[in-house]
């Protein structure tokens, strides 16, 4: 073989070693970044588990649990076995008032038998006020006269379950038709079974057993219900951005002013709110369903 052709067999051979380790390097490369996205996966869920164990570990959680335990069961029993309890017992109570000889002429009212519930509890809402308290006392007293005046739409077993007639837990049950623009429709629910609810459903058959027909001062000037809403969609909006995989689209959106209202909103007690307007709105419903009785 001549030199020109050995000089460019070996040219050719350099060259080709030089693409093949450029190769190599590309592909580790990739798989070093690979490895390194997983492995950092790895290490995240390790620090997370390792923060995890950090607070199982703490010797205070042992208050804390008892505390929260106890929470949660008086807030259960409360509504699911402590309301029950008191309608059977208020029920039994009416029975026995309008069997006896003295007259009361208000004693089916909200007000007389919750009224009576509280000086039976020594309970001072002036001195010591407590809106669960008065919630459940209300929820129990409205089951039990609806009980009382209608015994064959509503009962409650040994057990505390609620029982009410399905018409009336479920007065319109929605229909729908396969392949058809608009095929949904409301049906009126004519079934009598006794079906169990969720002491919450309560005030919501209430309500519609003895509906609130006004509202004394109830004049707005800006429609509240429709700004509410649409602030309540904005802000949904803007949370489905946040978690997005392109938050930054919020710069889009949103300034900074917008930035500091929105923080401001942590300032305003939204249970206060909540709270006020549940009491007042259930001695307006009492107040209508006594002066029509």
């Amino acid at each position: 073989m001549s030199c020109n052709k050995k000089i460019n067999s070996l040219r050719i051979v350099m060259i080709n070693f030089k693409f093949n380790g450029n190769s190599l390097k590309v592909n580790h490369r990739i798989g070093k970044n690979k490895m390194s996205k997983k492995a950092k996966n790895v290490i995240e869920a390790n620090e997370e588990i390792k923060d995890q164990n950090f607070m199982d570990s703490l010797k205070s959680n042992e208050e804390l649990r008892k505390v929260l335990f106890k929470a949660k069961n008086i807030t259960n029993n409360l509504t699911s076995v402590v309301v029950p309890q008191m309608a059977k017992a208020i029920k039994t109570l009416m029975t026995e008032i309008n069997t006896g000889k003295v007259e009361i002429a208000d004693w089916n009212t909200m007000k007389f038998l919750r009224g009576h519930c509280y000086n039976l509890a020594s309970y001072d809402r002036k001195k010591d006020l407590n809106q669960n308290f008065e919630v459940s006392i209300t929820m129990a007293v409205r089951l039990a006269i609806m009980m009382y005046s209608k015994p064959q739409q509503f009962d409650i077993t040994k057990d505390n379950e609620i029982l009410v007639m399905d018409k009336v837990a479920t007065p319109f049950i929605e229909q729908s038709k396969k392949g058809q623009k608009g095929g949904k429709k409301k049906v009126k629910n004519n079934s009598e079974e006794l079906v169990e609810i969720v002491p919450s459903t309560i005030n919501k058959i209430w309500s519609a057993e003895y509906p609130t027909t006004k509202r004394p001062n109830a004049k707005n000037s800006v429609n509240i219900s429709k700004t509410l809403k649409e602030a309540l969609s904005i802000l949904e909006n803007l949370q489905n951005i946040c978690e997005s995989k392109k938050p930054e689209k919020l710069l889009e959106k949103i300034s900074d002013d917008d930035v500091g209202t929105i923080s401001s909103f942590g300032l305003i007690d939204v249970q206060l709110i909540r709270n006020t307007f549940s009491k007042f709105e259930i001695n307006l419903a009492d107040e209508i369903t006594e002066k029509s009785a």
